[in-house]
């Protein structure tokens, strides 16, 4: 297995985990159905609401991180657990879905930079740069 194909791994399951338990917090949260003991952890995410606001989205969609939740699950976590699965099972199609996935987070963090400026969205910036660039240079799959 060359570099690029072991990096582009690694980097599908890494996002696709992150992206599903964020957003699943995000969703519970909004939802009041996290336990007492994420209150805290879940604190962190109810600062983003009011920049959440600013977005040129409808307003029952930035009342909360319910919505934002569930995108980032649907568009991030499944895209790259779909490429996750099929490197897995060495099909010919994960390079597609991770070159898809990757350029999904590009222009989600570009997105978010644009009306959320953040660190954690520039090295997600990274990553996805680092995750299309890998997946468009490597070997198809045998």
């Amino acid at each position: 297995m060359n570099a690029a194909r072991r990096i582009v791994r690694v980097i599908c399951v890494f996002n696709g985990v992150c992206a599903v338990v964020c957003g699943g917090f995000m969703m519970a949260g909004a939802a009041g159905i996290l336990p007492p003991a994420f209150d805290e952890l879940f604190g962190f995410f109810d600062l983003m609401v009011p920049l959440i606001q600013r977005m040129p989205l409808p307003a029952y969609m930035t009342a909360d991180l319910f919505w934002p939740g569930l995108a980032l699950a649907l568009v991030n976590g499944v895209a790259n657990l779909v490429a996750a699965v099929l490197f897995a099972c060495n099909d010919g199609r994960a390079r597609s879905w991770a070159l898809f996935a990757g350029a999904l987070l590009i222009v989600w963090c570009a997105f978010e930079l644009v009306y959320l400026p953040n660190p954690v969205s520039v090295i997600y910036l990274v990553i996805g740069l680092v995750q299309t660039a890998c997946a468009a240079v490597m070997r198809p799959a045998r």
